[in-house]
């Protein structure tokens, strides 16, 4: 017996039903792996921020317990091959360079800019670097500052070869900040009006000036403080200085978005919500309501805007006990809001960087003082 088997096509219309549900189901699937994706790359920071924290804290058990030698940044704090978190960490064989956050769209350090198109000078700083070591053959192992220094490298070729070869291409790179905890730690103030004051003469004053303070943070420092070890920041990541690469760079191209070296510092603010970055209190004295103790303790914190919540508003950076923590932007205006906490004016006004007056951070979760030694009130 012989059966009639019809074949039947799809319509027109129901091939439309179709495809609007595979578009629908599309439509929902692509935040769901975008949110993947940004939760990954977000663990993927905080995977290398710990790695960042736990290679400070094994330099600290070899070098006097200080967690690193200053600042990655030329200019401030000497040769950036030898001296700085950065090159404590790549001397050591953890390469900052591959251990960029994924998330952040600014890859390459403002400092690495700093290399290639300044050449500073004067005594408040070791430009130069390490002395040049003699080979067996006769040639000198010299640093990527010394060489340009000593061989008066212009701006351009070769001087970006240079750098390319000796910095970027051997993992001196980052596009997470240090903390003004890290490489300042503490002031140094005049016992008279409470200003900073430099040790070193002709070079400046100021609260981000490596003469002005005690140094790198000690290990001891963040044991005896009163501030708890998980309250200290120590790296994190950092917002763009909104320059650009000048020139070609390994895998970074002229014009990729620059990253900021630092993000804190003790600041005050005035009555208009205004924040003074580079306070002086030009007090009489030390002692008494306007002294300058009540200033730096009353009227003082520490100033990090330059934290970029860019995880989906959350931001990491890794403590002095060597966690990571993320702190969460809840008005989303782009800041970490610490200023809430004054005791002397309020921080809204027509000066205020912040969009209200919503504190963000809370002083036991990220220390907010002016000082690890402060007397907690």
């Amino acid at each position: 017996m012989l059966i009639n088997r019809e074949r039947r096509a799809f319509t027109l219309v129901e091939l439309l039903v179709v495809m609007a549900i595979i578009g629908i189901l599309v439509g929902m699937l692509v935040p769901a792996v975008n949110l993947a994706r940004a939760s990954a790359r977000s663990a993927q920071c905080q995977n290398n921020l710990r790695q960042i924290g736990i290679g400070l804290i094994a330099f600290s058990t070899s070098s006097n317990g200080k967690l690193c030698t200053g600042n990655f940044d030329w200019n401030e704090d000497g040769a950036v091959n030898d001296v700085g978190w950065v090159a404590d960490l790549v001397n050591q064989g953890v390469l900052t360079g591959e251990l960029r956050c994924p998330t952040n769209t600014a890859q390459v350090s403002e400092t690495i800019e700093e290399v290639l198109s300044t050449t500073p000078s004067g005594s408040c700083a070791d430009y130069d670097g390490n002395p040049a070591v003699a080979l067996p053959d006769g040639t000198q192992l010299r640093g990527v500052c010394r060489i340009i220094l000593e061989d008066a490298l212009a701006v351009g070729s070769p001087r970006v070869d240079l750098v390319r070869r000796e910095l970027v291409e051997k993992g001196y790179n980052t596009n997470y900040g240090a903390s003004w905890f890290l490489t300042r730690s503490e002031l140094k103030l005049s016992e008279l009006t409470g200003n900073p004051q430099p040790s070193i003469a002709g070079c400046a004053a100021g609260v981000w000036s490596r003469s002005s303070t005690v140094g790198p943070l000690r290990q001891k420092l963040v044991d005896t403080s009163r501030v708890a070890s998980s309250a200290v920041p120590l790296v994190g990541d950092i917002k763009g200085t909104g320059g650009f690469l000048s020139a070609d760079m390994a895998e970074f191209k002229a014009g990729e978005f620059l990253a900021g070296n630092h993000f804190g510092g003790p600041a005050m603010w005035d009555t208009n919500g205004g924040i003074i970055e580079d306070p002086t209190p030009n007090a009489a004295g030390r002692s008494g309501a306007a002294g300058w103790w009540a200033q730096w303790n009353k009227r003082s914190a520490q100033d990090y805007r330059a934290l970029a919540p860019i995880h989906k508003r959350n931001c990491n950076v890794v403590m002095g006990d060597g966690s990571v923590r993320s702190f969460y932007d809840s008005n989303d205006d782009g800041y970490l809001n610490n200023f809430s906490n004054n005791q002397l004016y309020p921080k809204s006004g027509s000066a205020s960087p912040f969009a209200d007056d919503t504190e963000e951070i809370l002083p036991t979760d990220l220390a907010s003082v002016y000082s690890l030694n402060i007397v907690l009130q």
